[in-house]
């Protein structure tokens, strides 16, 4: 009884995503975004998903990523993995400008169910070309 009670408070607080017959939503997890080292596994793959995310972007998509976004297992700076990959966090940031960008923690990616960690970490970022704190996922 005490799985079924916490399933219905899970499902009664989460947040609901709107959609129909029209809607276009991809959905990706397992990602691992590391910090571009010889041990990110994403490295390899990241060109592929840099022009899909575009593509998707481009034709109207939203964007869901189911769990495990960033290696936070592995890497304990998300800043390194933000500077890794500036170039996916950019259409990220243009997915979630356009109200499309749904991000859902995994194991690997599990702090981010404390609120104040995801302020800390993905509301803005410090940006080396301008030298100050920029909007990230506000």
């Amino acid at each position: 009884m005490a799985t079924d009670k916490r399933l219905s408070e899970v499902f009664q607080s989460a947040k609901k995503i709107p959609f129909d017959d029209n809607s276009k939503l991809i959905f990706f997890s397992d990602c691992h975004r590391g910090d571009n080292t010889w041990a990110d596994d994403y490295a390899h793959n990241q060109k592929l998903h840099f022009h899909a995310l575009q593509k998707y972007l481009e034709e109207g998509f939203t964007y869901i990523e189911i769990g495990d976004g960033d290696e936070l297992y592995e890497n304990r700076r998300f800043a390194d993995i933000r500077l890794a990959h500036s170039h996916i966090f950019w259409l990220m940031r243009e997915f979630f400008n356009n109200n499309r960008l749904y991000l859902i923690y995994g194991n690997h990616d599990i702090e981010r169910r404390n609120p104040e960690v995801v302020k800390k970490t993905l509301s803005t970022f410090y940006d080396e070309q301008t030298q100050k704190d920029e909007p990230l996922f506000e």
